[in-house]
């Protein structure tokens, strides 16, 4: 587990939550844009319309990756509490 002064983990939260709103917000522009786009083609996958079918299980797939990615590269392990034990401990 990482030690990180009060600031870093404030910047660390701070640095998760934009990476989180990102791969949301980048979920569900695919997820509209090929909704849209591909509506009224006729178009068949999987038995289902193109419009559906791609946009659907597009976005559970872009949303993997995204988890995916904000675990190995964004999210760090630190205790966010240590402060208050060490306070506790002090007395």
């Amino acid at each position: 587990m990482k030690q990180l002064t009060k600031q870093e983990k404030h910047d660390q939260c701070i640095r998760e939550i934009k990476g989180t709103l990102l791969v949301v917000a980048i979920c569900c522009l695919w997820h509209v844009v090929t909704a849209f786009a591909l509506n009224g083609t006729g178009f068949y996958f999987l038995g289902m319309p193109a419009w559906f079918s791609v946009s659907v299980f597009g976005t559970i797939i872009l949303a993997i990756i995204g988890v995916v990615f904000l675990v190995k590269k964004v999210f760090v392990d630190f205790e966010y509490d240590e402060e208050v034990e060490e306070a506790v401990y002090d007395k």
